[in-house]
């Protein structure tokens, strides 16, 4: 399986601070299933995003030789979780952060007091590079919790969305389990990750968080959104969607 949404590489953001957490985090990856990793360190302010290529690229050596020389067979990609902001406004060269240099673009935004006025103008401005968005964790966005039929206009734009897999295993909210299932159930979601941080802040056990996923999920929905979708972004292909797509409603609406 393939984690597109991992906050793995060490001294860089929040994740682990360490190359040796690093690496437990590696192994505890292999040990549940996960052989793909895109890292995707956090890129708060797009004015800094020179030096954090730099930085993000070392620390992505660093992890890869210490891999090598175990003989770990894990693939880790270059990648970035980009915080939605005016930065977005400026000329600056997004693509760099996307997604293994992929026209995919791992995006997060405020998770309270945004407009969805603000969010569609960050969204068009991205495609506007030629760059497709990928959401993380929308299902923990109050500007969709509140209104699950902005996902259906965010999907018409061509927006992509990654879900978290604490969430479907009901490790989150309520309100974020509900967005989760009902975007999975409907075929809006086209992937699941762990957004892992550390061994033990929000950790990336996919199988065990699988095993707690309602049952009604399928087999074939997971592979999609855990093998088929994450390689397309690997080689920079088309995501296929899925032709079962439906309209998300709120229960009660």
């Amino acid at each position: 399986m393939t984690d597109i949404h991992c906050h793995i590489l060490h001294g860089i953001d929040d994740g682990p601070k360490d190359l040796d957490t690093a690496l437990g985090l590696c192994y505890l990856a292999m040990e549940n299933g996960i052989d793909k990793i895109i890292a995707t360190p956090h890129l708060t302010r797009l004015t800094d995003l020179e030096d954090f290529i730099k930085v993000r690229d070392q620390k992505l050596s660093e992890l890869r030789a210490e891999l090598a020389k175990r003989e770990l067979l894990l693939e880790i990609y270059p990648g970035a979780e980009v915080f939605a902001s005016d930065d977005l406004l400026y000329p600056l060269p997004l693509g760099q952060a996307s997604l293994n240099n992929s026209r995919y673009l791992l995006v997060e935004f405020a998770f309270f007091g945004l407009s969805f006025s603000t969010v569609l103008r960050y969204i068009e401005e991205i495609l506007n590079r030629d760059l497709v968005p990928v959401v993380a964790h929308p299902e923990r966005y109050s500007f969709l919790q509140i209104q699950y039929d902005r996902v259906n206009f965010l999907m018409d734009m061509g927006v992509l969305f990654q879900i978290n897999a604490g969430s479907l295993a009901s490790m989150g909210s309520k309100d974020e389990f509900d967005l989760a299932y009902e975007m999975v159930l409907k075929h809006a979601a086209n992937f699941i990750g762990t957004d892992a941080h550390s061994l033990r802040n929000r950790p990336n056990e996919l199988l065990r968080m699988i095993r707690s996923f309602p049952p009604n999920i399928s087999q074939r929905g997971l592979d999609r959104m855990l093998n088929q979708a994450p390689q397309a972004v690997i080689d920079n292909e088309p995501v296929t969607r899925s032709l079962d797509s439906g309209l998300l409603r709120k229960k009660g609406h």
